[in-house]
């Protein structure tokens, strides 16, 4: 597991926006072993598209780590970062004190999200498809094709999740899988969808792709919706 953390030069975590470095903690045995560390300063970039760019690019350099350590954050950069997939956890003082509470927590949410999706999945001879988590109006789908994978039904991730992708509203779907398709990259991105990958128990991964706002979920005029 890897843990990013932005911190001033006593270590502490700052706001987001304030000068600071991001350090990227990686879990080797039972220990933390802080990795790849560079300087971070969005409020140095004036204008909402400079600000945009430097939140991308902090993305970028973070690659698969999608946890982020945090004095707080608030506003536009909030709202981005979770569209990008990151976790976001504000912590005080020294972040590196924080990491094994953090993991713990992630693991704890990970597999109760499985449960939840092997819960709500129905078992069928036909074609799996996703299920609503939370009601249908929250806009949240959950689906394990961690059995049809390798089955030889002749399903593929693909064949279930490329139309759901395509046609269907949604806020969030969270996927239990083997492994992390090969083809998300690709053609998520296309689709303007992001998504974040957490190892859950019996080495399987929990994928939540997340759609932007414009194929938001909710239904309006729903009823239970109020």
């Amino acid at each position: 597991m890897n843990i990013a953390a932005i911190v001033d030069g006593n270590g502490n975590a700052v706001l987001f926006g304030e000068p600071g470095t991001v350090i990227i903690y990686t879990l080797a045995g039972d220990r933390w072993k802080a990795g790849d560390a560079f300087a971070f300063e969005p409020g140095g970039h004036p204008g909402l598209a400079s600000l945009k760019d430097a939140i991308q690019t902090l993305a970028e350099r973070l690659g698969e780590c999608r946890i982020l350590l945090v004095r707080d954050v608030r506003g536009f950069p909030r709202t981005m970062l979770l569209e990008l997939g990151f976790a976001l956890w504000s912590v005080e003082g020294a972040p590196v004190e924080q990491l094994d509470n953090v993991m713990q927590l992630t693991s704890r949410a990970a597999e109760a999200a499985a449960a939840a999706i092997a819960a709500n999945q129905v078992s069928s001879s036909d074609m799996p498809v996703p299920a609503f988590f939370g009601g249908s109006c929250s806009g949240i789908y959950t689906i394990d094709i961690s059995q049809v994978q390798g089955s030889g039904t002749g399903h593929n991730s693909k064949d279930i999740l490329l139309p759901f992708f395509r046609s269907t509203p949604f806020s969030r779907i969270d996927i239990v899988c083997d492994h992390v398709p090969k083809w998300f990259s690709g053609e998520l991105a296309a689709m303007k969808l992001n998504f974040s990958t957490e190892s859950v128990n019996d080495g399987r991964w929990l994928v939540s792709v997340r759609s932007n706002g414009h194929r938001n979920g909710h239904r309006s005029g729903c009823s239970s919706c109020g």
